[in-house]
């Protein structure tokens, strides 16, 4: 888990969602440099308002963790976290119960016991073994934690719900999958012998805030599990969506730095034969490496020492390598969409580009994102 900080005011998002102030919910989340697309932003509002978890699949890096985390950040909204692996137990998820503590509480009422009459001594065993099962005693995995704060939070009118992210979620296996279908579905999380017998609440406004993703690479997602969830699909943005995203994610980088990244990137893109293409997270780790650096230029040295953010197999470099003369021709030659947009964004960058290749449309017109009226 991690907690939220005390000294921050805590946003609730179902409640901005609920109240029709997602434009608000929206620009919070792009405070933190994390711009969503549109229909995964309304789909994320559905998924509040419904109160069904949000399953988000898609590529490597398109953003589907980074979402969540933007909303718990921007909202000031205590984390906790599942990561898929193998080997991951269900009471590392959902609950487990402290039997050293249980043991040494029957064996102190046992030794108490002693000292008193038949009747009585049998009165205090029972006693001590029903309480046994006291919430003291239970050990909440981070799901279990996430629906107990929920819980907590819906009576303190100053408080939010936790957010839960059930990450890679196509790598936690049928049985796991199965155990949390009754929590997905209900918001309560029932505890044989525990005196109370459940933790969470039926209440869809009291339930945390849960996000779940998958890579589509180990399991397949059972249709029970789904259909718990509102479903999105994260796909590879546009060029001037990545544009924006990087824009944000990296305020520091020069329109030459922005340029140079993202003309560089949709060139390694376009080359046939790699094994496995750049994502947004390595468009990111690059602009953040040229703007580190101080990179507005490259020659084929230079390109070759910053293969490693974004060519990750031996035979992949190889063939790129190859193409060292087309990748530098792309990232410095003209591209009208991004040229266009990054001319509208820096007029002095917009001045550099006078001449217009024959047959080429000038640079689309882009107005800014519109979350619309479905959002």
């Amino acid at each position: 888990m991690i907690p939220h900080d005390p000294n921050r005011e805590q946003v609730d998002p179902r409640r901005l969602v609920l109240s029709d102030e997602k434009q608000r919910l929206y620009e919070l989340i792009c405070g933190q440099g994390y711009v969503p697309d549109g229909r995964n932003f309304s789909d994320f509002c559905e998924s509040l308002r419904s109160g069904r978890a949000w399953l988000i699949t898609g590529t490597r890096g398109s953003g589907k963790t980074a979402f969540p985390e933007a909303v718990a950040a921007a909202c000031n909204l205590t984390v906790c976290m599942v990561a898929g692996r193998d080997g991951l137990k269900q009471e590392e998820i959902l609950y487990d119960w402290d039997r050293e503590e249980q043991a040494e509480w029957m064996a102190e009422n046992l030794r108490s016991a002693k000292q008193l009459s038949g009747p009585e001594r049998d009165a205090h065993m029972a006693g001590a073994r029903r309480a046994k099962w006291k919430r003291e005693f239970l050990v909440l995995g981070e799901m279990g934690l996430a629906y107990d704060l929920a819980a907590r939070a819906a009576a303190d009118p100053g408080a939010a719900p936790p957010v839960l992210i059930l990450d890679e979620s196509d790598k936690f296996g049928a049985s796991l999958e199965d155990s949390l279908l009754m929590p997905l579905e209900r918001g309560v999380i029932h505890i044989p012998r525990l005196v109370g017998g459940s933790i969470g609440s039926a209440d869809g406004k009291s339930k945390p805030i849960v996000v779940t993703t998958s890579n589509d690479l180990r399991h397949k997602l059972s249709p029970p599990f789904v259909s718990r969830h509102i479903f999105s699909r994260f796909a590879t943005p546009s060029l001037e969506k990545e544009l924006e995203i990087l824009s944000a994610r990296c305020p520091s980088a020069s329109t030459a730095q922005l340029a140079l990244a993202i003309k560089l990137l949709d060139g390694v893109r376009g080359v046939a034969g790699l094994e496995d293409y750049p994502s947004l997270r390595e468009s990111i780790d690059v602009l953040a490496a040229f703007a580190r650096d101080g990179v507005e230029e490259l020659d084929d040295e230079g390109l070759i020492r910053y293969f490693c953010y974004f060519v990750k197999t031996g035979e992949s470099q190889e063939l790129l390598k190859l193409q060292l003369d087309y990748l530098l021709m792309v990232a410095t030659g003209f591209q009208p969409e991004i040229d266009g947009w990054l001319g509208k964004r820096d007029p002095e960058w917009g001045k550099r580009w006078t001449f217009r290749p024959p047959g080429r449309n000038p640079p689309p017109e882009n107005d800014g994102f519109d979350i619309g009226e479905d959002a």
